[in-house]
């Protein structure tokens, strides 16, 4: 009976508290408390926005990548001419590359003149002993180089693992280069490496110059000649190694 009447004042007491948090408002809201909680489409939505700078950033890491490329380049050119000079001990200087010609890209303006001993006729080289053209002009403090691609560009060349044939390289429209002279009976083919010749004045024999990419002869021709394709870029050139004495 006790019990009873003890859960009768139960009921009767949360009736009342029901009743005074009706008419005061005060009830309790079990929904505020997921009003107070975040969005669940705003969190979603914060989630997916991008950060308003990660274009830039993006950028500018690609750049600072491309920087770190062409240096590690540069240095990798650098000691390739370092190399030359101590392996075959050149008296060779290094030379920027300050501008091209506006109208003659095959003419490079360089940073060393007769101040550092430079002459016409000197060969200018790249990596571990390749030539890509020679001085034809000489101030106090500047040079030009004339590249082998340019068309009044000649060189003497010797061609083939024995270096037995002989013949002229001339520039070719300025793209590319051509073997001229080659007598019929030398043989020559394509991938033949074709290197400057002793008959060159001031400039070391051995040099390489480039490959053969194309034999052209007819049989009515006294004689042969080729396309030679270079081993470089021309058009990626920074630095120049001069070699002003043998």
């Amino acid at each position: 009976m006790l019990r009873k009447n003890i859960q009768i004042f139960l009921i009767f007491l949360i009736t009342v508290l029901v009743l005074v948090f009706f008419k005061t408002g005060r009830i309790f809201d079990i929904g505020l408390i997921f009003r107070q909680l975040p969005e669940p489409q705003r969190t979603v939505n914060n989630l997916l926005i991008k950060p308003e700078n990660i274009e830039e950033e993006y950028k500018k890491l690609l750049a600072e990548n491309s920087q770190l490329q062409a240096l590690a380049q540069e240095n990798k050119e650098l000691r390739a001419l370092l190399s030359l000079k101590k392996e075959k001990d050149y008296q060779l200087v290094v030379a920027n590359i300050l501008s091209r010609d506006l109208i003659n890209q095959n003419l490079l303006v360089l940073d060393f003149g007769s101040q550092q001993g430079v002459k016409v006729g000197q060969a200018v080289v790249v990596d571990e002993g390749v030539i890509v053209g020679k001085i034809i002009e000489v101030r106090e403090e500047a040079s030009v180089a004339r590249l082998l691609t340019d068309n009044l560009s000649k060189i003497a060349v010797s061609v083939g693992q024995d270096q037995l044939v002989s013949g002229i390289l001339e520039g070719s429209l300025g793209l590319g280069m051509k073997l001229r002279y080659i007598p019929q009976e030398q043989e020559i083919k394509k991938g033949d490496l074709v290197v400057s010749s002793p008959l060159s004045e001031n400039i070391p024999a051995g040099l390489v110059v480039g490959q053969i990419e194309k034999v052209e002869f007819s049989e009515e021709e006294l004689f042969k000649e080729a396309i030679v394709s270079p081993l470089v870029d021309y058009n990626t050139l920074a630095y120049l190694g001069i070699i002003l004495e043998l």
